[in-house]
């Protein structure tokens, strides 16, 4: 008789983990601003799972400060202590974009009185600036005062050396220099008539 002997091997399955997605959230701010809060969503998530089988949080960064001119900025998430029993993490990056600043140029308004000396308006309020940065002003509205009658400023902010510009929204109103009717005395001349009977 001969016997045989049967064996088995069991075999395995290897779970892998699954991927999550962190991606940094997009975020907008005013030039000359602080930076917002900055974000990030986690994506990937399998069998009805949520963010509570995650521990720790990563870390968000972006190079931009107040001084960062207009255009986009990288807002970068890193791994920092996150992590998940069932689960690795790929990151991903999102910007953060650097909107002008509203600024305001308003012309002085004067007032003269006709001379016929020539007048000119050289005052203006600038409000907006950010970052110690400065604007020429040019454009004053001038006269010859040669009459009774307005000029209106025609002001142009150029930017002074080492500002940006680019930076801002400028939105300008003129102010004028309105000149006024001089004032005439007329005086009667005296007379001593002879009397021609």
């Amino acid at each position: 008789t001969t016997l045989f002997r049967s064996t088995s091997a069991n075999g395995g399955i290897t779970i892998g983990k699954a991927s999550l997605t962190v991606t940094a959230d997009n975020k907008t701010k005013v030039y000359g601003d602080s930076n917002p809060a900055l974000t990030y969503t986690i994506t990937g998530y399998v069998n009805g799972e949520s963010a509570s089988v995650i521990t720790g949080a990563p870390t968000m960064s972006t190079t931009a400060t107040g001084t960062t001119n207009v255009g986009t900025a990288t807002i970068t998430a890193a791994a920092n202590n996150l992590a998940a029993t069932n689960y690795s993490f790929s990151y991903a990056n999102g910007s953060l974009s650097i909107t002008a600043a509203p600024l305001t140029i308003t012309g002085a308004n004067s007032n003269v009185t006709y001379s016929g000396v020539a007048q000119t308006n050289s005052a203006a309020t600038v409000s907006g600036l950010k970052n110690s940065n400065s604007f020429t002003i040019t454009g004053y509205g001038s006269g010859t005062n040669a009459s009774a009658t307005a000029y209106a400023d025609n002001l142009v902010a150029t930017a002074a050396a080492g500002t940006q510009a680019s930076n801002y929204n400028i939105a300008i109103t003129n102010g004028g220099i309105t000149i006024g009717k001089a004032s005439a005395t007329v005086t009667a001349n005296s007379a001593n008539p002879t009397y021609t009977g």
